[in-house]
């Protein structure tokens, strides 16, 4: 019997084993069940909703909100202990814990859930990834979206802003830098800026559209961004300068395939009534290349594009392209082409009382493919501008209907057709009617 007992006490110790090995690890996979991935918001501000602070911060799995610490007495501790709550992630080191046992939970790649919310808030990619973009994709409710043509939520307040982070995250030799590298040893403007960008072009979003409200705000508090001329045009052009100033590597590819130069001679007489002629040449590297429209008067309201003037682009490129002589004229000589060409059609007069509502509404023809001495490139990306109703209350503002309101329209080389993203919703455009709204900038690849 003594045997027997020695036997099956002998039998069961691997058993007993196996169950204190499961008891140890339940507390860390045992609530993962209420976990809910579609409150998880990544792209508000990082702060505690507590202290308000954003340092040291985790998002409770379960509810969606931001909490500091781990420690005892800590807004994520009460939170875990006051409404049942127990999986939290660390914002900054992408661990998982339990509270308020504060278990980290060991080996979270090999658990499908938690890698799919790691990867929300911190996409990687490899460069077999990027050979199948775009593709079709879908979010937590089913919903259908191609990712890098993504819509944004609060397009009233930072439209202008979506437009931009869409034009930089289609230039593909840009785009893939930011996409296959980490920016860890970055600054904080790169490391915000790079995940703005792989989010874009995310396949495994929750929702098919984005926030960028924390990286404009954080544009505007930490790094001292000045709105008071709110446009593409201006957003763009800091941050292709912003770039350049943050990281070597970055400078080298935009000064390599954005970055062109132009030839500028200023001629003047040097007596009044001579015939003697001053030239003073100057070579001057741009992003960006100012298109001015013919003069324009504003219109009365009730004006279709049937009966707007109209201008094609290649008459308004002869300012870069066809040397003058005229002795009182500056000459502007184009002496090196960038990959991406970029234009930026004048429209704005900001010394006016009302610069939209007095805005040149010139229509400018172009086609998908355009010839600038002699090199072809064909329209990757085209931001118009449109005029909404302002929230203004005040029946005297005679300008209260006259706000602006900016869309974005992608080629999408896959499938060759153009995408508009207006606010959340992407559509099909036609490539004949991109034509009949009012162009502010354009982004020309060249072909090889």
């Amino acid at each position: 019997m003594e045997i027997d007992n020695k036997r099956r006490h002998s039998e069961d110790e691997p058993k007993q084993e196996a169950a204190k090995k499961v008891k140890s690890q339940e507390p860390k996979y045992a609530y993962l069940e209420t976990v809910v991935r579609e409150k998880l918001d990544f792209d508000s501000e990082k702060i505690c909703c507590i202290t308000l602070s954003p340092l040291n911060v985790y998002c409770c799995l379960v509810c969606g909100r931001f909490y500091q610490g781990r420690h005892e007495k800590s807004p994520a501790f009460i939170h875990s202990i006051n409404e049942n709550h127990h999986v939290f992630l660390n914002l900054t080191t992408l661990k998982f814990y339990i509270l308020p046992q504060n278990i980290q939970i060991l080996h979270d790649d090999k658990v499908q859930l938690l890698n799919g919310i790691k990867y929300a808030l911190y996409p990687t990619y490899r460069v077999k990834d990027l050979q199948n973009f775009p593709r079709q994709c879908f979010d937590l409710s089913n919903r259908v979206y191609l990712n890098g043509f993504i819509g944004f939520t609060n397009t009233a307040v930072y439209d202008y802003a979506h437009s931009v982070l869409l034009i930089i995250s289609h230039m593909i030799p840009l785009r893939d830098h930011f996409l296959l590298n980490d920016f860890d040893d970055q600054d904080e403007f790169i490391k915000r800026l790079s995940i703005c960008i792989k989010k874009i072009w995310s396949p495994k979003l929750f929702k098919h559209y984005l926030s960028v409200d924390d990286f404009v705000t954080y544009l505007k508090v930490k790094e001292g961004l000045s709105l008071s001329v709110v446009n593409p045009r201006f957003l763009l052009l800091w941050l292709l300068n912003k770039i350049c100033s943050s990281s070597k590597q970055l400078k080298s590819i935009l000064n390599q395939y954005c970055k062109g130069k132009v030839r500028i001679i200023g001629n003047k007489r040097e007596t009044e009534g001579s015939g003697t002629v001053t030239s003073k040449v100057n070579v001057k590297p741009f992003w960006v290349l100012t298109l001015d429209l013919p003069e324009f008067s504003p219109f009365k309201d009730g004006n279709t594009v049937d009966n707007l003037p109209q201008v094609n682009i290649t008459q308004l490129l002869t300012k870069f392209t066809n040397v003058r002589t005229s002795s009182v004229d500056t000459v502007f000589e184009i002496v090196q082409l960038p990959q991406f060409l970029i234009f930026h059609f004048n429209r704005f007069d900001r010394s006016s009382e009302h610069p939209v509502k007095n805005r040149n509404q010139t229509i400018v023809e172009f086609s998908s493919e355009l010839e600038v001495l002699h090199a072809k490139y064909r329209l990757k990306a085209n931001v118009v501008h449109m005029v909404i109703k302002s929230s203004s209350t005040d029946s005297n503002d005679s300008n209260r209907n006259e706000k602006s309101h900016w869309v974005t329209q992608l080629y999408n080389d896959k499938i060759k057709k153009w995408i508009e993203i207006d606010g959340i919703n992407t559509t099909e455009k036609e490539a004949e009617l991109l034509f009949l709204n009012e162009t502010f900038i354009q982004v020309w690849e060249k072909q090889e």
